[in-house]
């Protein structure tokens, strides 16, 4: 599918998690990336790295009007569905291995439109029998003048 409206977006992307103890871990980072529409459906697409554990990892955002998809290439290979109300599984293929993960969407908010806006998802993760935390993701994005996003194109091939 075409890509149309693809562009250079900055994104501060911050992680808060909640283990079972109740004890919260807060991580944000600021990187570039692309915001585009394929197949009338807007994305935001960035490089991970080794700050996140997934270098070699690029992420994909598919942003639906009801959900929002993940789709992770590279490294780390995985696509997860959040649903409001829903649970939903993947696999996450990783250098160690395969994991099993569930999460219950608790909440979306998504107010990202032509490059800027804030994408926001609650939601309950599972790593099947080893642990289960509270996260939340938060992405705000925007354009800066004379900043470029991925070198490795537009077209969010997932």
């Amino acid at each position: 599918m075409a890509v149309t409206g693809a562009r250079d977006v900055m994104l501060r992307i911050t992680s808060r998690q909640q283990d079972e103890r109740g004890e919260t871990e807060t991580i944000s980072l600021e990187t570039p990336g692309r915001f585009g529409v394929r197949g009338r459906v807007p994305f935001l697409s960035y490089e991970e790295s080794s700050l996140t554990g997934m270098e070699g990892t690029r992420t994909t955002l598919f942003l639906y009007p009801e959900s929002v998809s993940l789709v992770r290439t590279g490294t780390f290979m995985q696509k997860q569905e959040y649903r409001v109300g829903e649970e939903t599984c993947s696999v996450c293929e990783t250098p160690m291995g395969m994991l099993d993960l569930c999460v219950r969407t608790e909440r979306i908010e998504n107010t990202v439109e032509d490059g800027a806006g804030r994408l926001a998802i609650a939601y309950a993760v599972e790593l099947r029998g080893l642990f289960e935390h509270r996260n939340e993701i938060i992405v705000d994005v925007w354009e800066e003048q004379g900043v470029h996003g991925s070198q490795r194109g537009t077209a969010a091939d997932h």
